[in-house]
């Protein structure tokens, strides 16, 4: 009985730390990037530490349309290693094309 109860717990424990992960993954999440218009169609997030000098290792070069700022202010450059026309952003942006910026963006990170 004492066994089963033990088990119990480290189960009850470990849903709740699971229920938790999602969470405080999403807290650290600075930045998410979407290929079409108004926050649609395939995402990548970067956390609030993380910067993407080259955005073609994760197939997103030249193919953002939207993106949400999560926390901080971003800059987003139409060349690899923030070289090329550079914006900084600190809100959520629907559409890039009225800032110029629609399937341009190579390389993207937090500068504050």
């Amino acid at each position: 009985m004492r066994f089963s109860k033990t088990v119990q717990c480290a189960c009850a424990a470990g849903a709740l730390l699971l229920a938790a992960a999602p969470a405080a993954q999403a807290a650290r999440i600075g930045i998410i990037l979407f290929k079409k218009d108004y926050f649609s169609g395939d995402s990548r997030a970067l956390g609030v530490h993380e910067d993407a000098p080259d955005l073609g290792w994760m197939h997103f070069d030249d193919r953002i349309s939207s993106l949400q700022v999560r926390r901080g202010v971003w800059e987003l450059c139409t060349n690899d290693h923030f070289r090329g026309r550079c914006i900084t952003v600190d809100h959520d942006v629907a559409k890039l094309g009225r800032l110029g910026m629609d399937d341009q963006i190579s390389s993207v990170r937090r500068v504050r």
